[in-house]
């Protein structure tokens, strides 16, 4: 074994973990690790967003408690010299959530001999505890990981699929606005009760309590590469949030990515996603970005210029009930 496994120290070591991710990420033919937008998101939003949900004002005991719990599942591995050489960590700080129980491993080119000892962790801190199973995610060709997956008794689902997909910067894109819109960021209107909601109703959620709350909301802009002239909003002609998305900018490796993007019910089939999408694009190539890489299901992108890269697979092992 080249490193030895610790705990994870959180005052220590997200920003060592960030700038490994930034480090790794184009070490390997295909995108393995996260990039910096998940590794911040995850801590900064989806933890404290979780640990408030379902209530009226979102509760900062619950979204503290659900902090910690994400903090105490990530682990770091370090060789000799004290550089990292790979991370485990989740990303649903919740163990009544359907996603619970995904690992998610950030690898080091030179210690892929971790990876069986990384899978046996994310085994034992982070099976589902009702579902009594774990499960990661795999490009098809990751022959290492795979390989490493089979042996532990790993089963590839042939759904669901989700795709790498990548768009390669041309000239900057012009944005369209419907008359009366007009395109904010939290950097001009920092209003966090109309940013929660255009960010519940933007996926679907009606009720007050499934948004986030604005302890969750500011939290997020506490995350190291947050910026509040990236968190875009196009206001609506009555003042009210109509879409929303935030762009993320990977100056080390001159990437851009995208998390989240959401488009408010009442405002829908009017372009607006695609416009605030291709502000998005325009800000990061201001910044020497060059591509956006991302991974998801949704159509809308390939429709916007995004092209397919690679396919991912679920594979899952079930683990016996104690």
């Amino acid at each position: 074994m080249t490193a030895r496994i610790r705990a994870y120290k959180p005052d220590r070591d997200f920003l060592r973990v960030r700038d490994f991710l930034n480090r790794t990420y184009a070490a390997f033919p295909l995108p393995v690790n996260w990039g910096l937008e998940r590794w911040n998101y995850a801590r900064y939003f989806v933890a404290p967003m979780l640990g408030a949900y379902g209530t009226e004002d979102g509760t900062p005991d619950g979204s503290l408690r659900a902090i910690r719990h994400w903090e105490e599942m990530v682990r770091v591995w370090e060789d000799a010299e004290g550089e990292i050489a790979g991370v485990t960590c989740i990303e649903h700080p919740d163990p009544t959530h359907d996603g619970y129980g995904e690992i998610f491993l950030q690898r080091h080119p030179d210690h892929l001999d971790l990876l069986d000892e990384m899978l046996k962790t994310g085994e034992a801190l982070y099976v589902h505890p009702s579902k009594h199973r774990v499960y990661t995610w795999a490009f098809d060709g990751d022959e290492e990981l795979i390989e490493a997956l089979r042996s532990r008794g790993y089963e590839r689902r042939d759904e669901p699929v989700s795709h790498l997909l990548e768009l390669v910067f041309g000239e900057p894109p012009e944005v369209e606005l419907p008359e009366g819109y007009a395109l904010r960021s939290m950097a001009e209107e920092n209003d966090i009760e109309k940013r929660r909601e255009i960010f519940g109703r933007g996926f679907n959620h009606e009720d007050p309590k499934e948004w986030p709350s604005a302890f969750a909301y500011r939290e997020l802009q506490n995350a190291p590469d947050y910026r509040k002239e990236h968190d875009l909003v196009i206001v609506a002609p009555d003042g009210s949030y109509a879409a929303c998305c935030i762009v993320w900018l990977g100056a080390v490796n001159r990437i851009g990515h995208l998390e989240p993007l959401g488009t408010h019910p009442d405002h829908r089939r009017k372009g607006l996603a695609r416009a605030i999408v291709l502000a998005g694009i325009r800000l990061l190539q201001s910044q020497g970005a060059t591509r956006m890489p991302m991974c998801g299901f949704e159509p809308f992108y390939r429709a916007v210029g995004f092209a397919e890269r690679a396919a991912l697979h679920p594979w899952v092992k079930q683990l016996p009930v104690d």
